[in-house]
């Protein structure tokens, strides 16, 4: 009987040191593509845990969540909407990141583009969301000049366009040195009359199976969007080579979302239906319902 009472206290004793021993949380590698501002870039080096990865294409970061290279991404809306819809593969909306921070710049109204020409990556759901916008403002009669973002900012200097569709930092690059400019913010105001939400966070099916690793990178996202107005300032000008007047007119212009996932689902939404009228998602509104039944992690 004795033996045995030591037996359950070795063993009782044991438990309470594996209990006790830290242990060593999973890595969790976010992507992002190269060039596009978020709290992963100040989320970058807090974490002994969190792994980043930067790609230079958006068919790149679709083809690392559906081959499971990376857990979470930050993508804009309508990009996780295109995903979902055509990968096998499960992706769900975990967090809301950041409202729209395009801008048409070049002129300070879409009625002065009549006759110009508009440079633009022709591919990007930017791209559909100013061709909503110029449809819902009856806007024609502008040429669109194709071409990759970085070349955007240059081409506008050298005026071999009149007017760009860009995003941040571009938009801040540009807007600092004087450009007339129209925020895609100032026109959901005029013409649908609620704010889309640009930016999210998307995780796969994996790594929604870890629940104490989510909860643990949402935490630390949570964190540094609260601190983003002290911190953003010197990582992103350090980050992005910008001067101190682009820095200043960036974090003027970018709202970073600290509010739940289930108080943005109506702004990702909105994203959705612009992207749609704008020719990247090519779906029936029947098809973008089902989609926002099924798309929005609930914890």
């Amino acid at each position: 009987m004795r033996k045995l009472l030591y037996l359950l206290a070795i063993a009782v004793i044991v438990l309470i040191v594996y209990a006790l021993i830290p242990r060593q949380r999973s890595p969790v590698v976010a992507a992002t593509i190269q060039g596009g501002i978020s709290t992963l870039d100040l989320m970058e080096g807090k974490a002994g845990w969190l792994k980043v990865m930067r790609f230079d294409k958006p068919l790149d970061v679709a083809q690392a969540l559906s081959k499971g290279e990376v857990d979470t991404a930050v993508i804009t809306s309508e990009m996780y909407a295109k995903f979902a819809l055509s990968s096998k593969k499960e992706l769900k909306v975990i967090a809301a990141e950041m409202m729209q921070n395009q801008a048409v710049v070049g002129v300070s109204s879409l009625k002065e583009l009549k006759g110009k020409r508009v440079g633009a990556m022709m591919a990007s759901g930017t791209f559909a969301m100013f061709l909503a916008y110029a449809k819902l403002a009856g806007i024609e009669g502008y040429k669109v000049v194709d071409m990759p973002p970085p070349q955007l900012v240059a081409a506008l200097k050298r005026r071999d366009v009149d007017a760009v569709v860009a995003w941040e930092p571009m938009t801040s690059k540009l807007i600092s040195k004087g450009y007339k400019y129209v925020n895609f913010r100032s026109l959901a105001s005029k013409y649908i009359g609620k704010q889309p939400v640009m930016l999210v966070w998307v995780a796969t099916e994996d790594f929604l199976k870890r629940p104490d690793d989510v909860k643990a990178f949402l935490q630390l996202r949570d964190e540094v969007a609260k601190r983003w107005n002290d911190e953003a300032p010197h990582i992103l000008k350090k980050m992005y080579g910008l001067t101190d007047e682009e820095t200043s007119a960036l974090m003027k212009r970018v709202t970073i979302w600290t509010g739940s996932l289930d108080s943005a689902e109506k702004g990702i939404i909105t994203a959705w239906e612009l992207a749609k009228q704008g020719g990247y998602l090519k779906v029936d509104e029947n098809v973008l319902k089902d989609l926002a039944s099924r798309a929005f992690w609930r914890g």
